[in-house]
């Protein structure tokens, strides 16, 4: 650590050190197709709200065809991705920034996989209840613990912080560029728990309450991903935590358990 940095401004890569090939461009683009991203959450809304696709009969909405195939690994994975690595002609190696596995990384992102699994452990006892209700509970129990790395670990951690925040970062500033994304990420959720959400992130149709319980603890999340990211540059670390947070959900609802 370099003598003017303190512990919270310190940087394992800060942005200045990062080349980009085409700055204003590429922000440009990001920042449009997170507001796009935002109206088209409001679409998707709709189409789950009249013309469900359930996949396996999941309860929960997010594991609708529309909204983990359409709105998820479509236009938050597949679509940036396709910019990223196709038309800019980055690698890979550009969002890892020479993170390398060593015995300190490994085990913090043990320890951080496992809190944001336990997060949710109250759906443990209900899984372990219902699982012997559905003859292929195995293969829903599989598709459950996947499906969130495609649908939200992934595409989620590589666009809001290793696309969009970087170059926020390189533009503005660090302080700036963790709000602009956490306020952006939290957007996108609120359209859709709007039109459809039962229980523990709102009521459908109240907004207040949408905001309180969506809104509020993802932008906090979202503030904590984003001081992570820009401090230590561990893109892995982010997706898996974020994977583990969201896999017991995933299964229960895949499982059909309410809640």
């Amino acid at each position: 650590m370099a003598r003017n940095e303190s512990f919270l401004t310190w940087q394992r890569v800060p942005a200045d050190h990062i080349r980009f090939k085409r700055l204003d461009e590429e922000i440009s683009f990001l920042l449009g197709y997170a507001i796009m991203y935002v109206i088209l959450g409001y679409g998707i809304g709709m189409m789950i709200l009249y013309f469900p696709r359930p996949m396996m009969g999941a309860t929960q909405f997010n594991q609708d065809a529309w909204y983990s195939i359409l709105f998820k690994i479509f236009f938050l994975l597949t679509v940036p991705a396709f910019v990223y690595f196709g038309w800019w002609k980055y690698r890979l190696n550009d969002l890892l920034l020479g993170i390398r596995p060593n015995a300190r990384a490994i085990l913090a992102t043990i320890l951080m996989m496992a809190f944001g699994f336990f997060l949710n452990a109250s759906h443990l006892s209900k899984i372990s209840a219902h699982f012997h209700d559905h003859p292929d509970a195995s293969l829903r129990v599989a598709v459950g613990v996947i499906m969130p790395l495609f649908t939200a670990g992934i595409p989620e951690e590589f666009f809001f912080r290793g696309y969009l925040q970087t170059r926020l970062e390189k533009k503005w500033n660090r302080l700036f560029a963790i709000l602009l994304t956490s306020v952006l990420f939290t957007a996108w959720h609120l359209p859709s728990r709007y039109l459809l959400s039962q229980g523990v992130e709102g009521q459908a149709g109240h907004f207040d309450q949408v905001l309180l319980h969506t809104g509020l603890p993802v932008f906090v999340i979202s503030l904590i991903f984003g001081f992570h990211w820009s401090r230590y540059r561990n893109i892995v670390l982010l997706v898996l935590t974020h994977w583990a947070v969201d896999i017991l959900p995933s299964v229960s609802s895949y499982l059909k358990i309410p809640f």
